[in-house]
């Protein structure tokens, strides 16, 4: 921690705040706007807003605003802005979906399918961008789960049009026979679609008669010897077998090799041996890898040093992470389930959720720490500001909701993004506010179970996200990057955040910077979007460190 040189002239915090309204509650400028907490606050710019949405999404809602009026507003917000920048939505799309800056892909598909409804250029911004409409549908929907996902939003949405049925019929004349094999075994149905309904819906042309056949369910299917039906193969003889052991012992042929999971009988989920196989087959990677864990626990696989060793390395595979885009909340979740337990669920209470865990695993801790340091390997790579950092926690009240659709409060998912910044930066102080400011106790080697640990110990309160300016101006520290994760529900301080950050630079000299990060998809913002030196940023970001490094090193 550095320290300026204590002026005993120094201004308080709050002398320069005497001409401006005494409480957040009232405004201070004619731009800002009540948030739902009733607090004075700003709006975001467009493309931020629609980042928001497309890296948090809806689901859940926030701690004021329920989940059926959050997906409306941020609905009516995307039908408007297509309207507005329609090429703005496009590209932004591509960029969150394809880059793999968010956690869930859900978001971009329904924001691709109301572009389909509501935008005019059907082919994209430039007809000869090879990323126009139904070239890009492929490229954010890259699974079949996907592609049903965005067909059951267009119908929801009003159904298809000549645009819609190019553009599915795309998805499959863009694959290879082999890929769309591979597809066709791997996801057979989701949310009540199968491919033969999509692929009745829209005609694609040039799909091998065989799969084809395969696909829309008629009898009489006939292979032939091609290596690129070896899916098909596979998936036909694995299911004429009943015997679990049957099942272990075809998998050294090499046409079921590389079945994924999903393709064998269920019958053999619960064989050790069949998932054993299946990993050292090279069959279960990325995202099937992360989610398979607790299966694997509880069939007490972790046992096995030498297989759980290898598990390990495959988790930390830096290379496997970035082929299959995954999140660093994906390690996240995975961690505190295997660590804590799966948090409980109930269809009596609205939110979802019981209190507390339910865990009948032992944990591994080979596995732990493969991911934690998988956790910070999948984000994209940063380079260190060398800044000093002060990184603040919203904990008040509003925080302590659960994080859109993730099994963790925006309180804890905060704590696991300020470990990043702490493994990063040289120069960092973590704290925590509501209403008061203490020290948060994050270090960067600390496990997820740890840091959760710290988190939910925290009292929640009031919110002032005015506090770390006031705090460090106070104390004397001197801070070139104020990081605040928040819901941006301020109200309760005696100064506005952006007022009490332009203090700390008049007072200090220092052209100090914030940046925001925001835990849920509202259009609210402490930071001032007529200032250059604070910057709005997704709180579930995959390119968080990143930015937050880039913006501070003003190489950004």
């Amino acid at each position: 921690m550095i320290r300026v040189e204590r002026n005993k002239k120094m201004p308080n915090a709050y002398d320069n705040a005497i001409s401006t309204p005494s409480t957040q509650r009232e405004k201070d400028r004619s731009d800002q706007v009540q948030n739902s907490a009733g607090g004075f606050v700003f709006t975001v710019d467009d493309k931020t807003r629609l980042e928001r949405f497309l890296i948090l999404g809806t689901t859940g809602g926030t701690y004021y605003v329920g989940e059926r009026d959050l997906t409306k507003l941020n609905m009516q917000f995307l039908i408007d802005l297509i309207g507005r920048d329609e090429e703005l939505v496009w590209n932004t799309i591509f960029d969150v979906s394809v880059d793999g800056r968010a956690y869930r892909n859900s978001p971009a598909i329904f924001a691709l399918a109301l572009l389909f409804r509501h935008g005019k250029q059907k082919n994209g911004p430039n007809h000869n961008n090879p990323l126009a409409a139904g070239n890009l549908l492929p490229h954010v929907c890259r699974t079949s789960t996907h592609l049903f996902e965005f067909v059951r939003y267009s119908k929801a949405l009003g159904g298809w049009n000549r645009s819609t049925r190019r553009a599915v019929a795309g998805w499959y004349e863009s694959k290879t026979t082999g890929q769309l094999a591979y597809q066709a075994v791997k996801y057979r149905q989701r949310d009540g679609w199968q491919h033969r309904d999509t692929i009745r819906l829209s005609h694609p042309k040039g799909i091998h008669p065989a799969l084809g056949n395969f696909m829309l369910g008629n009898p009489g299917l006939v292979l032939d010897e091609s290596q690129e039906l070896d899916h098909i193969r596979g998936f036909l003889a694995v299911q004429e077998l009943t015997d679990p052991k049957d099942i272990v012992r075809l998998m050294d042929q090499n046409y079921v090799k590389n079945l994924p999971w999903e393709a064998f009988p269920t019958s053999v989920h619960k064989e050790p041996d069949f998932w054993r196989r299946l990993f050292y087959n090279g069959a279960i990677s990325g995202q099937a890898l992360v989610r398979n864990i607790t299966r694997l626990a509880r069939l007490r696989m972790f046992n096995d040093m030498i297989f759980a060793r290898d598990y390990a390395d495959k988790l930390v595979d830096l290379d496997m992470i970035r082929r299959s885009k995954l999140h660093p909340i994906q390690y996240l979740l995975a961690s505190v389930a295997h660590s804590s337990g799966q948090v409980k669920r109930s269809p009596n209470l609205s939110w979802g959720y019981e209190s507390g865990r339910s865990k009948d695993w032992e944990t591994s801790s080979i596995i732990s720490d493969a991911l934690d340091h998988g956790f910070h390997l999948a984000f994209k790579a940063a380079v260190p500001s060398g800044k000093r950092t002060m990184v603040s926690l919203d904990v008040s009240g509003s925080m302590s909701s659960y994080a859109s659709g993730l099994d963790m409060t925006c309180a804890e998912l905060g704590a696991a993004m300020a470990t990043c910044i702490a493994k990063l930066e040289p120069y960092y102080l973590t704290n925590c506010f509501s209403d008061r400011l203490k020290s948060l106790p994050i270090r960067p080697g600390m496990s997820f179970q740890e840091v959760m640990h710290v988190t939910n110990g925290l009292n929640f309160g009031r919110t002032d996200c005015a506090l770390p300016m006031v705090r460090a101006l106070q104390d004397g520290i001197a801070v070139d990057t104020f990081f605040i994760f928040t819901d941006n529900e301020t109200w309760y301080g005696g100064i506005h955040p952006y007022r009490a950050l332009q203090n700390y630079r008049q007072s200090t000299g220092i052209p100090a910077k914030l940046i925001v990060a925001a835990a849920s998809a509202t259009e609210f913002s402490i930071a001032d979007p007529n200032d250059a030196g604070m910057l709005d940023i997704a709180g579930a970001d995959a390119n968080l460190p990143k930015i937050v490094t880039e913006f501070s090193a003003g190489r950004l």
